[in-house]
């Protein structure tokens, strides 16, 4: 799946281990996980305007062949980038590819997939990839899974982005948050727990519209 027209509203951070139960994962079947992968993304999705939610595979610690099953699988579902590694969104024809702070320079990922929308993480000041598609900002609020980094606030949502979609990532874990991310400057918001917990996202999406309204 492509990206719509409209701007995504949630940006949707896979943990497998969330997704998919805990024996199934140790049996090490891949097409079985990747299936069970795919139901978590078409539960989150369920109940939201196509397009609304991208779902970014970020599963560090999986070699290519794995990796290419989840990102498939999530296909049917939602417009997917692949966090950092640029041959897996190529070979499965994904939307795009998230870099790292210090991954890939966007201008050679540019280079290598000119098809791809590209994302870029920043944690600080200034925002100066302003030729990404994303930029994810955070943590603006603290995160269990980044315990120890500074956290930025909303106020850090105002910064100059450029034309690129500004991401809040960090803390985002009610649709509460969201919607005051979206008020503060931020155009969608990345969750990982609150995406994988059982229930649709659609009322993060909607928090978002609100806050957007709220400008």
């Amino acid at each position: 799946m492509t990206f719509a027209p409209r701007a995504p509203r949630v940006v949707a951070i896979t943990d497998r281990r969330l997704m998919v139960a805990p024996d199934l994962l140790a049996a090490g079947d891949w097409p079985a996980i990747a299936a069970a992968f795919g139901r978590a993304v078409q539960r989150a999705v369920e109940g939201c305007a196509a397009g609304a939610v991208v779902v970014q595979v970020r599963e560090k610690d999986l070699d290519g062949g794995p990796l290419l099953h989840l990102v498939r699988a999530a296909q049917p579902f939602a417009p997917v980038v692949v966090n950092d590694r640029l041959d897996i969104a190529l070979a499965a024809g994904a939307s795009g590819v998230h870099l790292p702070e210090r991954g890939l320079p966007v201008e050679d990922a540019r280079a290598l997939a000119p098809s791809l929308a590209i994302g870029v993480s920043r944690h600080a000041a200034p925002l100066d990839d302003t030729t990404a598609e994303f930029v994810h900002l955070g943590p603006i609020w603290p995160t269990p899974s980044k315990p120890a980094a500074t956290t930025l606030g909303e106020a850090a949502l105002a910064w100059p982005h450029g034309r690129a979609i500004l991401v809040a990532v960090g803390g985002v874990d009610s649709p509460s948050r969201a919607r005051l991310a979206a008020a503060s400057g931020a155009s969608a918001v990345a969750v990982i727990r609150a995406a994988w917990a059982g229930s649709s996202l659609a009322p993060y999406v909607a928090a978002v519209e609100d806050g957007l309204a709220q400008r």
